[in-house]
């Protein structure tokens, strides 16, 4: 893996996990359930901000890489699974946002917080969806793809360990409630962080 390409893996995973700190904080610091809706809604998209960094970063790689471009044929799938994961990512922060005020703004029925739960959660399949679609494809180099299936798994394990930490300090030593849609978003952070160092294991 060249340098280029380690520091845009590097970069992506940092706005995934800022995203993630800066919800969490909002939720925890700043939203209350006084405000009136609309301000609690924008003050749960306003952390998402650093999202719309993914786009530039992504153009900027493709348009400077400095290895060999990539033929038609390999750059097809990136660019299904670019487009598929923006607009799941798209459609899950919008869902979420509106979803977590409303819930801390109204007095609902459980049925509508059971639908709002599972309309939320359905950008998150579409994510892995999008994932594993990429894992998959045929067009896709047999390296590259071994490379992110084992990347697959060391994240998902550190994340796993994340959690039951954090779960234990809630338990043991007072800790702040960690939301549980944030661990996707941490996931994802590793699964940027680990690459690099899973494709440095084969040199």
């Amino acid at each position: 893996m060249t340098a280029y390409k380690r520091q845009f893996l590097l970069r992506f995973a940092g706005v995934l996990i800022l995203f993630a700190v800066l919800e969490w904080a909002a939720g925890q610091f700043l939203v209350r359930d006084t405000w009136p809706y609309v301000w609690s809604v924008i003050g749960y998209i306003l952390p998402a901000l650093p999202l719309f960094a993914i786009i530039p970063l992504v153009n900027h790689y493709a348009a400077n890489r400095p290895d060999e471009a990539l033929s038609k044929k390999r750059l097809a799938p990136a660019r299904r699974y670019m487009i598929r994961l923006g607009i799941s990512m798209f459609f899950y922060v919008v869902v979420l946002m509106f979803s977590v005020a409303a819930l801390n703004r109204f007095d609902l029925a459980l049925q509508i917080k059971v639908i709002m739960a599972i309309l939320t959660a359905l950008p998150i399949g579409a994510i892995l969806w999008a994932v594993s679609s990429f894992m998959f494809d045929q067009d896709v180099d047999e390296f590259e793809r071994m490379i992110l299936a084992r990347s697959v798994i060391v994240a998902a394990t550190l994340t796993f360990f994340f959690t039951a930490i954090w779960g234990f300090l809630e338990n043991f030593a007072a800790a702040p409630d960690f939301p549980l849609y944030i661990v996707v978003v941490v996931y994802f952070g590793l699964f940027g962080i680990v690459q690099p160092f899973v494709r440095r294991g084969f040199k």
